[in-house]
C-alpha cells in the first residue's frame, strides 16, 4: 500500500485516499453556488439545481468526511498508542485558524458597523464560539460557523479515539445512533413547528449548534476506524456501485420536495439525515483503485481539493470585494460577474493554500509543538 501523501496530518497512515480530496472542492463549490450562483449554469437546470446549490448539505458531508479522515490519519489498529492531545490540537489549530482569522478580519473591517453595534460578535468569532450562541452564527463571516462546529469536533476527537481503543466500536456506535435519532427528532420537530421562522433563535440552534452536528462526525470516525481495520483485505468495488452511490445522493437531493409532499413534513439533510449515504460513497471511493483513483489523484485535482478550505472561508470577503470594486467597473452582467468572481476566488484560494496556509501551518507546528509542556 502507498502512504498517505496529504500533508495535513502529522502521522503517516498506510492508506492511499487522495482520490477523496477532490470531492472537498466539489462540495465547497456547491456552497459558493448556494450563496452566489443560484442564477448561473448549471444551477439553472431544474433537474440539477438542488445538487448544484446543496451548500448547507455539503457542509454535513465535510463533517462526515472529517471524522473519516481523522480515523485514517490517527487510528492505529495494530499498535494502539495514546494520542498527544497537545500536538493534535496544535496541528488542527495550525490547519484552520490562520486563514480563518484573515477572512474574519477582512469581514470585520468591511462590516465595521456590525462590529460596533454588536460588540459580542467579534469576540465570539475570534474564539470560534459563535455557533454555540443562537443569534451569532451568521454574523460577520458567516461561513465561519461551520469552523466553530469543527473546532468542537477537534476538541472531542482525542477522547473519542481513546474510548474506541478502550471499548471498541460497540458503545460509541450506540451513542452515535442515539445522537442521530435525537438530532433528527429535534431538527424535524423544530423546523415543522408553528414557532419556527428563518433567522430565528430556534433556526440558529437546530441548524448551527455544534451538538446538532456531532453525530455526523462520530459516524465518519466510526466508519473510518472500520475501514482502516479492514483496508488490507478490501477489494476495489465495481465502478457501477460507486456511480450508484453518487446517483443516490443526487436523487435524494433532487427529490427532497417530492419526499416532503409524501410525508407531509419539511425535511432537512443538513444535520446527518443522509450521512449513511455519504458514508457509503466515501467508503466506495476510498476503496476504489485503477483508473478512477489515478484520475482523481491527479496533482491538479488534489491541489484544488487542498485549496477548498480557503475557497470556502474566503468566499464572502472575495465576493464582497468583487461586488464593491470590480463589478461596477466591468459591467459584465450578473452571471458573468459570478463566474469571474469564482475564477478569482479559486486563484486566490490556491495562492492562499500555497503561500499562506502551508507556511503558517508549518511555522505554528514548529513554534508551538516544540515547546515543552
Amino acid at each position: 500500500m502507498k502512504t498517505l501523501t496529504n500533508n495535513r496530518f502529522p502521522r503517516v497512515a498506510a492508506l492511499q485516499i487522495n482520490q477523496i480530496t477532490f470531492t472537498r472542492f466539489i462540495a465547497a463549490l456547491t456552497v459558493v453556488f448556494f450563496h452566489y450562483g443560484t442564477h448561473a449554469f448549471p444551477a439553472t437546470f431544474s433537474w440539477l439545481s438542488e445538487s448544484v446549490t446543496a451548500g448547507p448539505i455539503a457542509v454535513n458531508y465535510f463533517y462526515v468526511l472529517s471524522g473519516f479522515i481523522m480515523a485514517i490519519a490517527y487510528y492505529q489498529p495494530h499498535n494502539p498508542a495514546p494520542l498527544s492531545k497537545r500536538k493534535y490540537w496544535i496541528a488542527r489549530f495550525a490547519r484552520i485558524y490562520p486563514v480563518y482569522l484573515v477572512a474574519l478580519l477582512l469581514m470585520a473591517v468591511a462590516s465595521s458597523s456590525e462590529v460596533v453595534n454588536n460588540p459580542l460578535a467579534l469576540p465570539l468569532h475570534v474564539t470560534m464560539l459563535q455557533a454555540w450562541v443562537p443569534g451569532y452564527p451568521m454574523t460577520l463571516n458567516n461561513p465561519g460557523w461551520s469552523l466553530s462546529v469543527e473546532a468542537f469536533f477537534y476538541l472531542c476527537f482525542p477522547f473519542l479515539l481513546a474510548l474506541i481503543y478502550r471499548t471498541g466500536l460497540k458503545y460509541l456506535t450506540i451513542v452515535c445512533f442515539v445522537l442521530w435519532l435525537i438530532t433528527q427528532f429535534i431538527l424535524l420537530t423544530g423546523i415543522n413547528s408553528p414557532e419556527y421562522t428563518g433567522k430565528s433563535l430556534l433556526h440558529d440552534f437546530v441548524y448551527y449548534h455544534p451538538l446538532m452536528h456531532i453525530n455526523a462526525f462520530i459516524a465518519g470516525l466510526l466508519c473510518g476506524v472500520l475501514y482502516k481495520s479492514k483496508a488490507d483485505s478490501l477489494k476495489s468495488p465495481n465502478p457501477v456501485l460507486l456511480l450508484g452511490s453518487l446517483l443516490l445522493i443526487v436523487m435524494l437531493l433532487e427529490f427532497r420536495p417530492f419526499f416532503e409532499n409524501i410525508v407531509g413534513y419539511k425535511l432537512a439533510y443538513t444535520n446527518g439525515l443522509i450521512a449513511p449515504v455519504f458514508l457509503l460513497f466515501i467508503w466506495l471511493l476510498a476503496s476504489t483503485k485503477g483508473r478512477i483513483q489515478t484520475l482523481l489523484s491527479h496533482p491538479t485535482l488534489i491541489l484544488l481539493g487542498e485549496a477548498s478550505f480557503s475557497l470556502y472561508i474566503l468566499q464572502k470577503p472575495v465576493y464582497g470585494l468583487y461586488n464593491r470594486i470590480l463589478e461596477p467597473r466591468l459591467g459584465l452582467g450578473e452571471v458573468a460577474d459570478f463566474y469571474v468572481a469564482l475564477i478569482l476566488l479559486i486563484i486566490l484560494s490556491i495562492a492562499s493554500y500555497k503561500l499562506f496556509e502551508t507556511p503558517a501551518r508549518t511555522y505554528i507546528n514548529k513554534a508551538l509543538a516544540a515547546k515543552p509542556t
